[in-house]
């Protein structure tokens, strides 16, 4: 399989559109109450709330130049977030309540944001590399967006439970199964599956991904404690 070729895909996937909606809506919650935590103003929590529901997509239509973002031309997405950010406002509380429900609706939509990530790059003739690449930042891209927003590491990039990874496994399993020429719906399937099932067991099992580890350094110390303990034990013989 070369991953570096093109596939064309017929129809690109798209969620329906109330499915949508609710996701993004659903979004721009967990990202107003990331505005709440952090003492933001009215102003700022819509702003979070927006890029948290729409940052995915805004990334993947910027770097495949495919003209004015999504979310610009619906004004049903710019409604969502202001809906997200008064709820946020008046009843934080409530909403932190169903954060249970948050995270298990954005455990099954992982996948299905990979694959529509992936499928519009393909749809432009890119490779499955690069395809690989745009769904996993389609997926991803809301989080970081407003990690960047209020000044803060972004979470994917530190050690915790598998949400890109999660997103990195769908995407490898979707270019692989599109590759070796599989059906675009069992791909699409594999994918979802993969991503919520990989995202699920990491909140399950308490798995985390590992920090950066130097194995140089470390190997370079141990030669050294090895030659010194060498020398002394010679030393005292």
């Amino acid at each position: 399989m070369n991953l570096l070729a093109t596939t064309e895909v017929v129809e690109v996937f798209a969620l329906p559109y109330w499915l949508e909606m609710a996701a993004v809506t659903f979004g721009a919650l967990s990202g107003a109450l990331h505005a709440t935590r952090k003492g933001l103003d009215l102003v700022g929590v819509f702003a979070l709330a927006l890029m948290t529901g729409v940052g995915g997509g805004m990334v993947r239509d910027v770097l495949l130049q495919s003209g004015v973002p999504v979310f610009l031309r619906s004004p049903a997405y710019l409604g969502s977030a202001v809906l997200a950010a008064l709820v946020a406002m008046v009843a934080a509380r409530l909403v932190r309540q169903a954060a249970p429900v948050l995270g298990v609706v954005d455990t099954l939509l992982i996948g299905a944001w990979v694959v529509l990530g992936a499928e519009r790059a393909l749809s432009i003739d890119l490779s499955l590399t690069a395809a690989a690449l745009l769904g996993v930042l389609t997926a991803v891209g809301g989080g970081l967006v407003r990690d960047l927003l209020v000044g803060d590491v972004p979470t994917v990039l530190l050690p915790g439970e598998w949400y890109a990874s999660a997103a990195i496994g769908a995407a490898g399993v979707y270019v692989l199964i599109i590759g070796v020429g599989g059906s675009i719906d069992g791909a699409r399937a594999a994918a979802i599956v993969v991503a919520a099932g990989l995202r699920a067991a990491s909140l399950q099992w308490q798995w985390r991904t590992p920090t950066a580890y130097d194995v140089w350094s470390d190997l370079e110390a141990r030669v050294t404690r090895g030659l010194a303990a060498t020398r002394e034990a010679r030393d005292r013989s």
